[in-house]
C-alpha cells in the first residue's frame, strides 16, 4: 500500500515541474576513466524531451558516440517526465530492465529506492568536476535527505511575457515591463479591454500558465511563507503570509478582473493569438513563442512584491545514474553525464532550446554572448538565475502541486477563500505525508 501511495504521489505533477524524495544510499566507488580500447561498452538512455528540445538531446548523444569510440549510448525518448517516470518505477519494482542512465523530473524521490547513485560519488574525485561552478539553488533542486542524488541538466525559471504591441496600444511602455505584483495589477486594467463593444472583455491583461501551483509557490516564497516544515512532516502554506499571496492571486480575477477565471490551458493559445496582454510561463518556450507570434514578443523576470527580490523556483529535469556490480559501466556513464552537462553541452542545450545554461559563468562564454546578441529574450532567465530557488523535495510533493492547483482553482472561481483553500490543502497534504512514513 505504501508502495503504491509513492507511485501516485510521484507521478502526480510530474508532468509540468517536479516531484519528491528522500534519503538512501550505499557506498558506491569513486567513478575513474573512460573505457580501455579494447571495450566498447553500450548504455542505454532514456531522455523526456520532444521536438525541438529533444532533437538537441538526440545531436548531444551523436556528438558523445562520435567522440568516445569505447562507449555507445542508445537514446529512447520515452515520453513526459510523468510517463518515463512511471516506467522507471514500475521497473524498479518489478525487477525489470532498468537503463544505465535516464533524464527524469523530480529525480531525487529515487534516491530512497537505492536504484541510483548519488551523483557526488562520481562529481567528487580525479574524474569529477568542480560543483562550485553551477548554480546552488540547482543542486538543491537535486537533492533530498541532505544527499545530491541527480545531475543538473535542463533547467528552467518562470518569466513573464508580454505583448509589446498591445502595450504600446493601451499607452504603456513596452521598455518598462511590470516588475511587481502592483504593477502587474496596474498595466493589466490598462490592458484588459472590451475591443469590439459588445459588453464583453476579449483581451485580457493578465494569466498564467497551467502549472499555476509553481507561480503560487513563487508568490508565498517573495511574501516569506514557507512550502514545508524543516522536518518536511507538513506543509505550511496556509500561513497569513501565504494567505494574503492568494488572496491577491485571487483579487486579479474577482476585484480587478484583469485575469480570466480558471482559463489556465487556454492562456498559452490566447496569448499567441494576441487576445492577452501578459502571461506567466516557464522560460522553456521562449524560443517556440518567438516563432509562433505575429507580434512584438517582450520577456521579463517574474514580478515581485514592491522592495523585494523576485524568487525564480526552478524547474527542469536531471540526469541518473543507476546502480550497477560492474564499476566501468558506472565509468562510462558518468563520462556520458558529464558530457552531457558539461559546458559545451549546457551551451548547447541553452542554444537550442529555452532551458538556460546551467553554468555561473555562462554570460561570460564568447559564443554564448553571439547567441544572445541575435536572441537577446533568452538572457531574461540567464539573468534571473541570480534569484533562483529550489522548491524542497519532500513526501507528497506531487500531491502538494495538485492541491495548490486546486485551491487556486477555488478562489478564482469564488467556491472558497484562500484561507478556507489553503487549509483544504494543507489536510490533503499533510494526510498523505503521513501515509508514506
Amino acid at each position: 500500500m505504501k508502495r503504491n501511495l509513492l507511485l501516485i504521489g510521484l507521478v502526480l505533477g510530474l508532468a509540468l515541474l517536479s516531484a519528491c524524495g528522500r534519503e538512501q544510499s550505499e557506498p558506491t566507488p569513486t567513478a575513474g576513466a573512460e573505457p580501455t580500447e579494447e571495450q566498447v561498452i553500450t548504455l542505454e538512455f532514456w531522455y523526456a524531451l520532444s521536438g525541438k528540445t529533444g532533437e538537441a538531446v538526440e545531436a548531444l548523444v551523436e556528438q558523445f558516440n562520435a567522440s568516445h569510440p569505447n562507449i555507445h549510448v542508445n537514446a529512447t525518448y520515452q515520453g513526459s517526465y510523468g510517463e518515463i517516470m512511471g516506467k522507471v518505477w514500475n521497473a524498479i519494482y518489478a525487477e525489470q530492465t532498468l537503463p544505465q542512465v535516464a533524464h527524469l523530473g523530480g529525480a531525487p524521490l529515487l534516491g530512497k529506492t537505492g536504484a541510483i547513485v548519488p551523483i557526488t560519488d562520481f562529481t567528487e574525485g580525479a574524474n569529477g568536476i568542480d560543483r562550485s561552478q553551477i548554480y546552488d539553488a540547482l543542486w538543491e533542486y537535486n537533492s533530498a535527505g541532505g544527499q545530491i542524488w541527480s545531475m543538473p541538466f535542463n533547467n528552467s525559471v518562470p518569466v513573464l511575457y508580454y505583448n509589446r504591441d498591445l502595450f504600446a496600444a493601451a499607452g504603456l511602455d513596452p521598455d518598462r515591463p511590470p516588475t511587481t505584483w502592483d504593477e502587474v495589477i496596474e498595466y493589466g486594467q490598462a490592458l484588459t479591454q472590451d475591443t469590439d463593444g459588445n459588453g464583453e472583455v476579449d483581451q485580457w491583461g493578465f494569466n498564467t500558465h497551467r502549472d499555476t501551483h509553481w507561480y503560487i509557490s513563487a508568490m508565498f516564497l517573495e511574501n516569506g511563507a514557507q512550502i514545508v516544515n524543516e522536518e518536511q512532516t507538513e506543509v505550511l502554506y496556509n500561513s497569513p503570509e501565504a494567505v494574503e499571496m492568494l488572496q491577491l492571486w485571487g483579487d486579479m480575477v474577482n476585484k480587478y478582473q484583469i485575469m480570466p477565471p480558471a482559463q489556465h490551458k487556454e492562456a498559452k493559445g490566447d496569448f499567441l493569438a494576441g487576445k492577452l496582454g501578459m502571461l506567466l510561463r516557464s522560460c522553456a518556450g521562449i524560443p517556440s513563442a518567438a516563432e509562433e507570434v505575429t507580434f512584438d514578443l517582450g520577456v521579463a523576470p517574474i514580478p515581485a512584491i514592491a522592495g523585494r527580490d523576485p524568487v525564480e523556483p526552478v524547474g527542469g529535469g536531471s540526469l541518473v545514474i543507476f546502480r550497477s556490480d560492474d564499476q566501468a559501466i558506472l565509468d562510462a556513464a558518468w563520462e556520458f553525464v558529464k558530457f552531457m552537462t558539461s559546458p559545451d553541452g549546457s551551451l548547447h542545450l541553452s542554444t537550442h532550446s529555452g532551458y538556460v545554461p546551467i553554468y555561473k559563468d555562462a554570460l561570460e562564454w564568447p559564443d554564448l554572448q553571439v547567441y544572445l546578441e541575435e536572441h537577446p529574450l533568452q538572457r531574461v532567465p540567464i539573468e534571473a538565475l541570480q534569484y533562483s530557488y529550489a522548491i524542497p523535495v519532500f513526501p507528497a510533493l506531487g500531491t502538494s502541486d495538485g492541491a495548490l492547483r486546486q485551491a487556486v482553482e477555488k478562489v478564482e472561481l469564488g467556491a472558497a477563500t484562500p484561507q478556507e483553500a489553503l487549509n483544504e490543502a494543507k489536510a490533503v497534504v499533510d494526510k498523505n505525508i503521513a501515509e508514506q512514513q
